[in-house]
């Protein structure tokens, strides 16, 4: 029993990294005070503004990659 809920476990793990990240793309805003970045996110479909880059829990609870597109990808 014990060594069966350490393999659900270990799964668990191994899926997490398995699954993508969500990626949402950020949109420049400059306020009066500094540059912010707004980006629509990928679950709840709202705009959603950050002050910087890279990971980021959202209000509505969504953990995303806020990042800009990499022009050398395809």
């Amino acid at each position: 029993m014990l060594e069966s809920s350490r393999l659900r476990e270990s799964n668990a793990v191994v899926a997490e990294a398995i699954v993508p990240q969500l990626i949402a793309r950020p949109v420049p805003v400059q306020t009066s005070g500094r540059l912010e970045f707004a980006a629509r996110c990928p679950e709840c479909r709202n705009w959603h503004r950050h002050i910087g880059l890279g990971e980021k829990d959202a209000p509505c609870g969504a953990h995303y990659l806020l990042q800009f597109k990499n022009k050398g990808a395809a």
